[in-house]
């Protein structure tokens, strides 16, 4: 599926309301248990770049950038339930990683379809960084 990855203006009522769209779709674990809007409040709306994957003029998917003392941190990874398993996260994070530099780092939830996505991306893996909840979380880390 092409995918054009651009940065995001959240403060567009269209582009929000597809941001919104996303994350509505994301499974409760990735909120952390919040509501939709909570969520990107807390989340994505402090990033230093938020990113959109488009797809006939619609986003369809979403990442934060983050800074931190470790390096960039990948916040709420999210495509849309109906373009899920198309590579559209594997074109997004591809893209981004081509207009960044130094270390860049994720922390997920620990589940095959994670590990194949950022061992494909060149990602090595980190040991558990901690239990939540029952959920294993992991890290990823990539030199740019």
């Amino acid at each position: 599926m092409p995918v054009t990855v651009k940065k995001l203006d959240i403060k567009d009522p269209a582009q929000r309301s597809d941001l919104e769209k996303i994350y509505e779709d994301s499974p409760g674990w990735m909120r952390r248990n919040l509501d939709t809007e909570e969520f990107i409040r807390t989340w994505v709306e402090p990033c230093e770049q938020i990113w959109g994957g488009w797809f006939n003029d619609r986003i369809i998917g979403a990442v934060g950038i983050r800074k931190t003392d470790d390096g960039q941190q990948l916040i709420g990874l999210c495509v849309r339930q109906v373009t899920r398993r198309r590579g559209v996260a594997f074109e997004m994070v591809e893209q981004i990683m081509k207009s960044l530099e130094g270390p860049l780092f994720i922390e997920t939830r620990q589940q095959p379809s994670t590990d194949i996505l950022f061992d494909k991306l060149g990602f090595t893996k980190q040991e558990l960084t901690r239990e939540d909840g029952g959920i294993t979380w992991v890290r990823w880390e990539k030199q740019l």
